[in-house]
């Protein structure tokens, strides 16, 4: 059976080999490629939701818009640009928006086609099961999933804005899928400077400053410790047994008695009042549910689900950062190599100006002749290169040795080198062992640099990083192409100093 879209038909059902409404007119095969077969719901807000069938026979979800209020309109466009940007398991991935016309209609309907999900949503499960509360290990499961899909949407400098039980499809692997991403919004300047954005919101799920109409990621999390506080005791949000209207209040522990102090900890973090009271990004989320799996079950190793059925190039998880819930891509040897092009251009000219301001100075205070100036310059531009440094060495040996083989130009061309050896090293080490984690070539390049943990590499580390760096680059630069085979794709310099230089 095919059904027609078109709202005023009054007789939408037809024949599979209809092309046209046998009724109305309309089009059934919408956009040439997809035929409408089944209604799934019609209770949205801004639409109905159908299953439909494309022109290889594969499942599909169609969503139509039907009120074409401008406002409806923009959230259905944001949310199949997002279901096109964002590649993950566990989210829906979209085929793009259309506009179809209905016959002697002159206002579209506008419809989202995305992948079809087999599954039942949490709210219909909870209900099947007679709301009972699901227990801890399932939560801390789902808990994991979710995380793991907010890091991805995150990410993406995007939020859901209505996590709750119906948006969450349980599939019949065991697998969680976050659906509905039509209230989904973007991290904007107005955002982040504490600007008002639309108003959307379930009552019970989303936060207080949400429903003032503005809503940032941490309201994610809000909504999201709502959710489970809904499945660990059966009881929503709102209902009277755990809702105190008076204090505004949820006193949900005694529903679910057998957590552990832990996990209910954490939950209340979750669904703290502000949003500087909840966890401050998805991925300080995803590694505290970690650490309470593994404080539960210490022998249990998290395993990304979604993981196994992504594809990406190059991509290793490190055992040690899996287990504090981070999901690691390692830098490969062009982007580190980009990286390296770009910090050597700005130590260049770092050095170029500063170098040249500082000798005119000195030449105008009598310091220093003009005859002077190129050889320090030269030495300071040296002092950068590898064998500039080298040669500065040799020449400071010399020099130390008998001062009387060496000119003034000499002298001044050594110590030139070592200025521009201490400039070189302080902009490698400042930056790499700072917050930045990373020079800034390598930020550029979406880069950073951490321990074996996934913390802040020490003065230590980043010490022998750099020099030993140097060493490498002198056998030819034999210790960089490290990076292109090793599995961690890791240089030399980055084995000796045990660190890891990852995309962000």
């Amino acid at each position: 059976m095919s059904l027609c879209i078109n709202p005023n038909c009054p007789k939408p059902n037809n024949s599979d080999q209809n092309l046209f409404c046998q009724c109305c007119g309309s089009e059934l095969l919408i956009s040439g490629r997809y035929r409408i077969i089944k209604l799934l719901s019609d209770k949205g807000g801004f639409g109905n939701t159908y299953e439909a069938i494309d022109s290889h026979y594969k499942p599909k979800v169609v969503k139509i818009l039907t009120n074409n209020h401008p406002k409806a309109i923009e959230l259905f466009k944001k949310e199949a640009d997002v279901l096109t940007q964002l590649n993950h398991p566990g989210i829906p991935k979209g085929e793009g928006e259309l506009t179809y016309f209905p016959r002697d209609s002159k206002t579209p309907l506008h419809c989202l086609v995305m992948e079809k999900i087999e599954g039942m949503d949490l709210e219909e499960y909870q209900k099947k099961r007679n709301n009972q509360p699901i227990d801890q290990a399932l939560a801390i499961e789902w808990l994991l999933q979710l995380a793991n899909i907010l890091n991805e949407v995150h990410s993406h400098n995007f939020f859901h804005r209505d996590i709750k039980p119906s948006n969450i499809i349980l599939r019949a692997d065991g697998q969680l899928t976050l659906i509905d991403f039509g209230a989904v919004r973007q991290v904007t300047a107005t955002i982040l400077g504490g600007g008002q954005n639309t108003g959307i919101f379930t009552p019970g799920f989303a936060p207080p400053e949400q429903e003032k109409g503005y809503a940032v990621q941490q309201s994610d999390f809000f909504a999201l410790g709502r959710t489970f506080i809904y499945l660990l005791t059966g009881k929503n949000p709102t209902d009277p047994d755990i809702y105190d209207r008076y204090n505004n209040e949820l006193h949900w522990e005694k529903y679910a008695p057998n957590l552990t102090p832990n996990l209910t900890n954490f939950i209340n973090y979750l669904v703290a009042e502000k949003a500087t009271q909840r966890p401050p990004d998805s991925t300080t989320l995803l590694r505290e549910i970690t650490q309470i799996d593994q404080q539960l079950h210490p022998s249990h190793r998290y395993e990304n689900p979604y993981q196994k059925k992504q594809e990406i190039p190059a991509t290793i998880v490190n055992p040690n950062l899996q287990n504090q819930g981070a999901i690691v891509i390692y830098a490969g040897f062009w982007k580190r190599c980009a990286a390296a092009i770009i910090d050597n251009l700005l130590v260049f000219m770092v050095i170029g100006i500063t170098g040249g301001i500082v000798s005119a100075m000195l030449s105008d205070m009598g310091i220093i002749y003009n005859s002077d100036v190129d050889p320090i310059l030269g030495g300071l531009i040296g002092g950068t290169t590898v064998f500039g440094q080298i040669t500065g060495i040799i020449m400071a040996f010399v020099i130390v040795i008998d001062p009387s083989n060496m000119n003034s130009e000499s002298k001044f061309l050594t110590g030139g080198f070592f200025i521009g050896i201490i400039i070189k090293w302080a902009y490698y080490i400042i930056f790499e062992c700072s917050k930045a984690q990373g020079t800034p070539g390598k930020k550029m390049v979406g880069l950073k640099v951490t321990n074996t943990h996934g913390e802040r590499v020490s003065f230590g580390q980043a010490n022998i990083r750099y020099w030993t760096k140097i060493l490498s680059s002198i056998i030819i630069y034999f210790g960089y192409f490290c990076a292109g085979w090793t599995e961690k794709k890791r240089a030399l310099h980055d084995m000796l100093s045990d660190t890891l230089v990852i995309q962000k």
